[in-house]
């Protein structure tokens, strides 16, 4: 009768009821947003910047294929490791073509690197065709506790986007089937 009288049957409702209370679920949201703060406080975000023009190396009765170059800075003190671009391009206000590409490196703390995305564009696409590159890096730090988040599916993003026009006009490629 002692805990009726000093409210604690209401505490334990509230605190540890049926259900696990609110007291358990308070500590997993905060630990979660523990979690997300540390991570996001782990590297700072590499730059991706579009350069130069889009270069065509092919050209067929169905489409127009080529390369871009981005820009990747690592402005952190440790190294990052690229894993993948999620990327659109779209020619001259046309169609929109969706692309993913390999990250395939580690790089190292401060230095940058020059990346050729493939890159598809409609027929006949001519030199001096604007087009319009934007899409996402995925990158990962290379920390345990970061790998870790990957395992659980955290991978953070870039984002980037830039215009460029298209260099050279296409050479004539072989066939499609």
């Amino acid at each position: 009768m002692a805990s009726k009288e000093l409210g604690w049957p209401v505490c334990k409702v509230a605190c540890y009821g049926p259900e696990g209370g609110i007291v358990p679920h308070m500590l997993k949201t905060l630990l979660s947003a523990l979690c997300v703060c540390v991570m996001a406080g782990c590297v700072t975000a590499p730059s991706v910047e579009v350069q130069g023009d889009a270069k065509i190396d092919q050209q067929s009765a169905s489409a127009t294929a080529g390369t871009i170059a981005v820009r990747v800075v690592n402005p952190n003190n440790r190294p990052i490791r690229l894993v993948e671009y999620d990327y659109t391009v779209q020619a001259g206000g046309g169609s929109t073509w969706r692309g993913r590409h390999d990250g395939g490196m580690v790089l190292s703390p401060g230095f940058d690197r020059i990346a050729e995305l493939p890159i598809v564009l409609p027929v006949g696409t001519a030199s001096g065709t604007r087009i319009h590159v934007g899409g996402s890096l995925h990158y990962l730090d290379t920390s345990t506790f970061a790998q870790t988040l990957a395992d659980w599916g955290y991978r953070p993003t870039s984002d980037f986007s830039g215009s460029a026009t298209v260099a050279e006009q296409a050479q004539a490629g072989p066939e499609a089937p």
